[in-house]
């Protein structure tokens, strides 16, 4: 790593185009973000052509169950990622160095324990996830196979916050993309040819994620443009940057959690008005769903590093103009990818039950009613999520908890008494349009006061030092 990268990256963040850069760090996330999801959703569409409904609501289970799990990889990743770009913006690069080193560590460890912990009690989670008789033999074989290998997701997951926050958005999008296509690929073998089924499935991911993590640890010991350094003095567990990256990682780690418990909920609720077809319906919707909010959370991980550095850089003014583009981009794309599903959702749905095309006809409009509030997710997401990146979680912990735990399960269990299932589906956008109501007064006083501190002077020799 060298000082004259340092100060590339500090000229661009401080004096760049801002649609610019929130554009070349968003697009990277965004495909990487795709890819991420097509982990999920390739298994989805594989399993759906071969095993039909009962399969596609056992798989289901497990993501929402598997949620538990990466919270906790996501809490130490965007801690850590936020924590390095906030150091970077300081110009103290052996601390980032060391936030690196202690991050893997914790992955690795975690990893092990989350393992034995998954493995001892599987089967009670999955059915206190809305598991039956039906679908607990898919979703055992998919999870038994994937928590062998959950230390990989979590490096393979995490650490691509951090090399974001270091100025390499490309290569973390090709990381993904290595790991992608190794997927795709060994989807196709393991359940066509070789008959695998949903293990084969589970298979085909663990490999592509411990793929992705061994071009991690590449990265940072030889990659020559990298800009950190994976040193063996920093590999250990450090309890003060523990705490740091729980604290500030608390956020994401409460929204996976609190989503997770939303999961349990509605599967409960679910199966109680519709059984394991209602299960594989929201299957269905939830993988729409995640694909719809792929360039929303890729603005959002794309900007955060900008405001980020900026944030310690104290260039207010700055932070203030990176927020709002941030959320006026974020509003056009995510409009724009909405349309197509909400003119027409069938062609969509079908892609994941070509075993079951009755799923098509009775439950396709569930999918307008899940996406009615993707207009408000900009505010929800990157608007959120901006107090985090500049290293001030407490907010965005307390507006998460509010949205996903008090309005989202609040709804879930009152709306169908009054509408039985079509109550659930619509507990989406109206939990949206509460919290977003609450939300937007936050983000107009962060702007103001943003506004009013204005541009501290800047000490290019933090830079260099």
């Amino acid at each position: 790593m060298t000082s004259h990268k340092i100060s590339r990256q500090a000229e661009e963040f401080r004096t760049h185009s801002i649609y610019k850069l929130i554009l070349r760090y968003s697009i990277p996330a965004m495909i990487g973000n795709f890819m991420l999801t097509i982990y999920n959703v390739v298994d989805r569409i594989f399993i759906s052509q071969v095993m039909g409904e009962d399969a596609i609501a056992g798989i289901g289970i497990t993501f929402q169950l598997f949620m538990i799990f990466i919270a906790v990889g996501v809490m130490f990743g965007v801690g850590g990622g936020t924590l390095v770009s906030l150091r970077l913006g300081e110009g103290k690069i052996d601390e980032a160095e060391h936030i690196l080193g202690a991050t893997i560590w914790i992955f690795i460890v975690g990893g092990i324990l989350t393992c034995i912990f998954g493995q001892i009690f599987l089967k009670q989670i999955i059915f206190l996830f809305g598991g039956s008789d039906v679908t607990y033999p898919y979703a055992a074989s998919y999870m038994r196979i994937l928590l062998c290998f959950i230390a990989f997701d979590f490096m393979a997951m995490g650490t691509n916050n951090i090399i974001r926050a270091e100025g390499s958005p490309r290569f973390s999008m090709w990381n993904i993309a290595a790991g992608c296509i190794a997927n795709i690929i060994l989807d196709y073998i393991f359940i066509f040819p070789l008959n695998m089924g949903i293990a084969g499935a589970a298979w085909a991911t663990a490999i592509s994620k411990t793929l992705s993590s061994g071009l991690m640890f590449w990265h940072f010991r030889f990659n020559p443009n990298r800009m950190l350094t994976l040193r063996r003095k920093y590999f250990h567990f450090d309890g003060k940057l523990f705490k740091a990256m729980v604290w500030i990682g608390m956020s994401p780690f409460i929204m996976h959690a609190v989503n997770a418990l939303v999961g349990m909920v509605m599967n409960q609720s679910l199966r109680h008005y519709g059984g394991d077809t209602a299960i594989a319906v929201v299957t269905i919707n939830g993988t729409v769903m995640s694909l719809i909010n792929i360039p929303v959370f890729g603005i959002m991980l794309g900007y955060q590093p900008i405001a980020g550095y900026n944030y310690g850089a104290k260039l207010f003014l700055r932070v203030r103009e990176v927020l709002l583009k941030a959320l006026f981009l974020g509003t056009v794309v995510g409009c724009a990818v909405l349309l197509p599903i909400m003119i027409s959702p069938e062609p969509v749905f079908s892609l994941f039950c070509k075993k079951s095309p009755h799923l098509v006809q009775d439950w396709s409009y569930s999918l307008r009613l899940f996406m009615m509030g993707v207009p408000l997710w900009p505010l929800l997401i990157i608007g959120v999520n901006f107090f985090q990146a500049t290293g001030r979680p407490a907010r965005t912990i307390g507006l998460n908890i509010f949205r996903n735990g008090i309005c989202f399960i609040s709804l879930i269990l009152l709306l169908p008494l009054f509408w039985g299932i079509n109550g659930i589906w619509l507990s989406i956008p109206m939990s949206d349009l509460i919290a977003s109501s609450v939300i937007v007064f936050f983000i107009v006083h962060e702007l103001k006061q943003l506004k009013k501190r204005g541009n501290q002077p800047f000490d290019d020799t933090r830079q260099t030092t």
